[in-house]
């Protein structure tokens, strides 16, 4: 199979050493990869120390060979850093929750699966996200100065908006984040703040010499104190969830939010907390950059941003009508439009999985225990599978519509698949619609700044500032 030269001890880590090579910014991996495409094709093997064989490939028929062939309890690459961190807080953790594997993993993800993705629980959160729209549209208002544009760091108050959100749904709790003089050693603000440092970190520990796992290095501290203040918090919250149905009937888990009804089917409360801390980071790094990319691309677009504000007015109402889940099922568009905005800038570069039995992708023997990426961001503006690849054109996604795309099934899988498909998808999917309509029934949004792009920190972030101008609707 193709791909850079490997040597012992260092793999193909050579290529990032100075001198010999070019130093690794691990910000750009996505760039690293497009390179290694256009080099050695659509599947290529790396070897990197601490991994097993990387094969990297951006062929959807690969994607489906790599995801068919799943057992009960498919492996995925763990988190190193975070694996490391919990092992070394057993007063904290017993497992790694939702993000590690085996039994340990199902376990987890069989008790809070049924309330994270059972429509019912999740469409009752409906009233709860449209306020919390409602008060990020104020905030906008609060915040913006004459000439309607935003500073350079609103997208910490993209954080605000999806930390608030993801808080009503883990502690059922309204954190106050879009309160008009939080300070920056408040609760909120830590919490967002020692989420970008753990995310940042990860990324910068992850890809490079694992030094950390031998050593206390200053970084590793840092992650370390901004992961005992998440799962602190976490604690927090979800020990007031326990006290709160302690002496609830059995059979109320109906009546139960979504965090009751996973303590009350018998989550431990360890597991919880690992749980919780998650959702909380996932909550605040994901959803929140990719509600920045499709702002963007409707501002790029302003025909679709048009196209679709007719829809939010015509199936919700205008501005001040709350957004009803039967206002919500007539909404097409605004379901391409995310869609769409996922194909072209993706939550993650790819989906990954260890291969647990040997795999034939591209025509190569790949065997069991090798590291197999999909990498979709790659796939998902390939000339092979949409037209006009880089344009945003939601109407590929209407069913009927003359410009509906004929991809392959596989080539883009933005929530992951099967029984890793990303929990939150459904709570994620609801805050975008919400936060949409809302923007859409208030503002006309423009960007008139350079192009932005993407950079990498595990998860994909914009490359330059949010510079959105909200002009109100007359």
């Amino acid at each position: 199979m193709p791909g850079p030269k490997r040597i012992p001890v260092l793999g193909s880590m050579w290529m990032f050493l100075p001198v010999i090579g070019e130093p690794l910014d691990v910000s750009k991996v996505l760039e690293l990869n497009q390179k290694d495409h256009e080099k050695y094709g659509p599947i290529w093997r790396t070897k990197m120390p601490g991994f097993p064989d990387i094969v990297t490939t951006v062929r959807a028929e690969d994607a489906q060979a790599i995801f068919r062939n799943e057992t009960k309890l498919p492996q995925r690459p763990a988190f190193s850093v975070l694996q490391k961190y919990r092992q070394d807080r057993p007063q904290y953790f017993t497992s790694m929750g939702i993000l590690g594997n085996g039994e340990s993993w199902w376990n987890t993800r069989s008790i809070a699966q049924p309330a994270l993705l059972k429509p019912k629980n999740v469409m009752d959160y409906i009233p709860a996200l449209g306020e919390i729209s409602d008060d990020f549209i104020a905030r906008i208002r609060l915040i913006r100065p004459e000439n309607n544009e935003m500073a350079a760091n609103f997208v910490t108050e993209m954080y605000r908006w999806a930390l608030e959100s993801v808080g009503v749904v883990a502690f059922n709790t309204r954190l106050g984040c879009l309160e008009p003089n939080l300070a920056a050693d408040s609760e909120t603000m830590k919490m967002i703040a020692a989420t970008n440092l753990s995310f940042s970190s990860f990324n910068e520990l992850e890809f490079q010499l694992p030094f950390w796992k031998y050593f206390d290095t200053p970084l590793l501290r840092q992650v370390y104190e901004a992961q005992d203040f998440l799962t602190e918090t976490a604690m927090k919250y979800t020990k007031k969830t326990l006290d709160a149905i302690k002496d609830r009937p059995e059979d109320s888990v109906d009546q139960m939010n979504i965090l009751e009804q996973v303590l009350s089917r018998g989550l431990s409360y360890k597991e919880t907390v690992a749980m919780v801390t998650d959702f909380l980071m996932a909550g605040i790094d994901t959803t929140s950059h990719v509600m920045a990319f499709l702002l963007y691309f409707l501002t790029r677009n302003p025909e679709k941003q048009e196209i679709l504000r007719q829809e939010v007015l015509s199936a919700v109402g205008p501005r001040g009508s709350p957004a009803t889940l039967q206002a919500l099922n007539k909404m097409p568009y605004l379901k391409a439009c995310i869609k769409e905005s996922l194909r072209l800038t993706p939550a993650t570069v790819g989906n990954a999985r260890i291969s647990e039995e040997d795999l034939v992708l591209s025509g190569y023997q790949v065997p069991s225990g090798s590291l197999v990426v999909s990498f979709h961001k790659i796939t998902g503006v390939s000339e092979e599978q949409f037209a006009k690849p880089h344009d945003f054109i939601p109407e590929r996604w209407i069913k009927g519509h003359p410009l509906e795309s004929t991809h392959h099934p596989y080539a883009i899988l933005p929530f992951g698949f099967g029984k890793r498909m990303c929990i939150g998808r459904r709570l994620a999917e609801l805050e975008m619609w919400q936060l949409t309509i809302k923007i859409l029934q208030n503002f006309k949004v423009e960007y008139h700044h350079e192009d932005i792009g993407c950079t990498v920190r595990l998860v994909i972030v914009p490359d330059k500032p949010l510079h959105f101008q909200f002009i109100d609707l007359p």
